[in-house]
């Protein structure tokens, strides 16, 4: 038998029934909302209707820059030291001591050297002729015959200090 209409409806228990007898009410709704005249009017630019006055926003002060950080870049390292006043030298030639990490039971220092690369040296290795004495919670202690210094994790060591008393425990 053959079907007036171009499309017919789903059988009578199919999910699809309740969706294809809805589409009529929703074509209709939309339909009247695009004839029905919006009621609604925006507000005038300007002045919001609940707030009468609007206080201005207060003066940003001006700031006064030394002459002597005006004329460097702002990423530029900081001013050389003053004169008479020697500058602190890189003792490990740019190698920085990042950290430790364990492997096994074993303590490693973490080493970047100045080309980037990375190793792990343990207490007792050398690095850039200093010798790892022992490693600390906040840094590594350097050795070199009578000179010795820690070196903070991270930081570019300056030199050796006072020497310091030798600790049974660090060299663990």
């Amino acid at each position: 038998m053959k079907h007036r209409f171009p499309f017919a409806l789903p059988p009578s228990g199919s999910s699809a029934r309740l969706p294809a007898l809805l589409l009529p009410v929703l074509a209709a709704a939309a339909l009247l909302q695009l004839l029905l005249p919006y009621g609604e009017e925006l507000p005038a630019a300007g002045v919001p209707a609940r707030q009468k006055h609007i206080a201005a926003p207060p003066e940003v002060p001006r700031v006064m820059v030394p002459a002597a950080l005006q004329g460097r870049g702002l990423f530029s390292p900081a001013a050389a030291p003053a004169a008479g006043v020697a500058a602190p030298s890189d003792v490990l030639g740019g190698a920085v001591i990042a950290g430790t990490v364990m492997h096994g039971r074993r303590l490693y220092a973490v080493v970047q050297e100045r080309g980037g690369r990375i190793r792990h040296v343990a207490p007792g290795g050398m690095v850039a002729g200093w010798r790892i004495a022992g490693l600390t919670p906040s840094g590594a202690r350097l050795q070199r015959g009578q000179e010795q210094f820690n070196a903070a994790y991270g930081a570019i060591p300056t030199g050796p200090a006072a020497p310091a008393p030798e600790d049974p425990e660090d060299g663990q």
